[in-house]
């Protein structure tokens, strides 16, 4: 990868460090998966636009197209775009054009072409299209096997990270007050396919950051571990995670934010068991403790003012009296992403 590393310096001397090494990783990371330079170029293409100086599109597209002949010689760079390629032998157009004389009586009209002609396709093309088809029709299984839930699990994935030991003190203690996120020399890994290696996250407090990459390199993974805990961060900060809109169905939009606060449903499930059994004549004495005890946790967290809590945050977004009782599957995917904003707000 070093010559298309030398083309990437050369035709971009303005390319800062950070950009030039992540363009570089996309190339040597996909370096098996670019079947030709259209596709490179519709993985970096965007990247090189911000630091080309004077370089129009076809400039950068001939450039990925340099930078497969570098990747693939073998494959002699077949561009879709119509830009060069390199030939198998010359050709000579005058014994083309003489032969064209001699077999003019030979060419079919176009509007007399036959039947097994416009049948005829190309079977590497075909092949390619199939095996497309196959990955996508996989993904579409997968996905409807999965069952919907507000945190996604995660099956396959896996994490490993170096504690500071000073900062488990300090937790152990109650002493750690930092506002900053720090994680350290992290592995993760998705089934055998290793995400990220060695790597060290630090977050200061007070500002804004954003995960940019491309698809399959671990952003949403790596999102969902810090906040399901697999990667460890002071116990003291909160997270707040809205990876996906809320799943439509029967549930109305106002039920569907209070559904979301776990210890509040769970004491209600207790409160309407017990209260089953005890109705049905059981003379048990440790129902009425256990209806007690769970009446009173329902008043310590406030669970009374918890509708009233949520419809606040519902109207804050946009949601009136009346939508509020409606059905989330009569939302649109904007407005169901509002009621995943209002769940997480309504966690806090």
């Amino acid at each position: 990868m070093a010559a298309c590393s030398e083309l990437l310096r050369s035709e971009f001397p303005s390319i800062d460090d950070d950009m030039y090494h992540y363009v570089e990783s996309i190339i040597s990371s996909g370096a098996d998966e670019f079947e030709d330079s259209d596709e490179l170029y519709d993985a970096i293409g965007e990247f090189l636009h911000e630091v080309a100086e004077d370089k129009t599109e076809v400039d950068i597209r001939n450039i990925c197209g340099r930078l497969m002949e570098i990747m693939k010689p073998k494959t002699k760079c077949l561009m879709n775009n119509g830009t060069a390629k390199v030939l198998n032998a010359p050709i000579h157009l005058g014994s083309m054009a003489a032969n064209l004389e001699n077999n003019v009586d030979e060419i079919k009209s176009i509007w007399v072409m036959q039947r097994d002609d416009v049948l005829k396709v190309d079977p590497r093309k075909l092949e390619k299209a199939e095996a497309k088809l196959q990955q996508k029709q996989e993904k579409r299984s997968q996905d409807s096997g999965r069952a919907p839930s507000l945190v996604p699990k995660l099956e396959s994935a896996t994490a490993s990270q170096v504690i500071n030991k000073k900062e488990t003190k300090m937790e152990a203690k109650g002493t750690n007050r930092s506002q900053d996120i720090r994680i350290e020399n992290f592995d993760v890994a998705y089934g055998d396919r290793v995400l990220l290696q060695g790597a060290d996250l630090v977050l200061a407090y007070g500002r804004r950051y954003g995960l940019v990459g491309r698809n399959g390199l671990g952003k949403t993974t790596l999102l969902r571990m810090i906040s399901n805990g697999q990667l460890r961060i002071p116990s003291h900060i909160s997270i707040l995670h809205v990876e996906q809109e809320v799943i439509g169905d029967d549930t109305p939009a106002l039920e569907s934010v209070l559904q979301c606060d776990s210890i509040r449903e769970n004491l209600l499930a207790k409160e309407k068991d017990v209260s089953a059994k005890i109705n049905s004549g059981s003379n048990d004495p440790e129902l009425s403790a256990q209806l007690s005890e769970i009446y009173s946790e329902l008043q310590n967290i406030e669970a009374d003012k918890a509708p009233a809590r949520a419809s606040i945050i519902l109207a804050g977004l946009g949601f009136s009296a009346e939508s509020q009782q409606r059905p989330t599957k009569e939302f649109s995917g904007g407005w169901r992403m509002r009621l995943a904003l209002a769940r997480a707000l309504f966690s806090r």
